[in-house]
């Protein structure tokens, strides 16, 4: 199947499956590996963090920590081709499918997070299928118009964490708070925090994260 064509990196805890799972989706620029040393600090080390990577290496990246990738293939512009959100959540989905065989995740703890380009997939995937989560968390991100427009009715219940630093250079705080507005006139569960922090997860937001989903996955 084309979808586990996805290089990616997993983490497992400690103890009996079925695992707890985070699925982490990383940003433009980045690989499988660039979240891989949150896991044991996330939610006590308890939980399964699954990274799959981007798709498109960047010609133009700088190589001193190994090549760099993006999820959408891009055109002239050097903006995603049409269709590509589209492709690329799909292949997301099914690459889901199987991990969740390949790594013993329990499907009824799953939750979703995605960072910078990685958590404007993420609104998309979670909105349109809200019953594959428990939760998601967006970092550093924004909510696309596609996204907004393709949300399923039960999305309303799932509980949405939303990130942002005030002082962020490359996603800036105005597309934050727009995302939290609209998400919240569409009757969303949202939770928004911001940080004094740039286009990164510092201290306290690596903290609520964590947080976030210990009372998510690990709850009874």
């Amino acid at each position: 199947m084309r979808a586990m064509q996805f290089v990616h990196a997993a983490w497992t805890p400690a103890g009996a499956p079925p695992f707890p799972t985070l699925f982490a989706l990383h940003g433009h620029g980045a690989h499988a590996q660039d979240l891989a040393p949150l896991a044991p600090m996330l939610a006590e080390g308890r939980v399964q963090v699954i990274l799959p990577q981007a798709e498109f290496a960047l010609d133009d990246a700088p190589f001193s920590y190994g090549p760099m990738f993006t999820w959408m293939q891009r055109g002239d512009n050097d903006r995603p081709l049409p269709g590509e959100l589209e492709r690329v959540a799909a292949d997301l989905q099914s690459f889901f499918d199987e991990a969740v065989i390949r790594y013993s995740v329990d499907p009824e703890r799953s939750a979703l997070m995605g960072f910078s380009q990685g958590g404007f997939l993420a609104y998309r995937l979670a909105l349109s299928d809200p019953g594959r989560w428990r939760g998601a968390a967006m970092l550093s991100t924004w909510l696309s118009d596609e996204a907004a427009a393709d949300i399923h009715p039960d999305a309303a219940r799932l509980p949405l964490l939303v990130q942002h630093g005030s002082n962020d250079p490359l996603v800036t705080i105005d597309k934050g708070r727009d995302s939290r507005d609209r998400l919240q006139a569409l009757g969303m569960n949202v939770d928004y925090r911001e940080y004094a922090m740039q286009h990164e997860l510092g201290r306290q937001s690596l903290h609520d994260l964590s947080a976030w989903l210990t009372g998510l996955l690990l709850a009874d």
